[in-house]
């Protein structure tokens, strides 16, 4: 097998294993992960997969956040308005209304 079909197969496993971890979980993982690192208990030759592994568990955590953030969205559009137009003093409606 390839290295690059190795790791392929490594992330698809570690997908799996984190698809039904929870926001609070799924944080764990990667403080776990940051604090292996940070330990310089990571063999050098391992240090690619530690971090790909986080890369991994961070999308998740990222993927959870955007689903709540659109089921929030749903919940009540008229209530949100953009950051931005806050501190945009080109656009006065959005102050206004805020």
């Amino acid at each position: 097998m390839t290295r690059a079909k190795t790791k392929a197969s490594q992330i698809k496993a570690w997908k799996k294993d984190i698809a039904g971890l929870t926001y609070e979980e799924a944080t764990q993982a990667l403080d776990l992960i940051l604090a292996e690192l940070q330990s310089d208990s990571v063999p050098i030759a391992d240090l690619q997969d530690r971090v790909l592994h986080g890369e991994v568990v961070l999308d998740h955590c990222e993927a959870l956040l955007r689903s709540v953030e659109q089921s929030v969205l749903q919940l009540d559009p008229d209530s949100l308005i953009e950051t931005s137009s806050l501190t945009d003093p080109n656009n006065p409606t959005e102050l206004n209304n805020a």
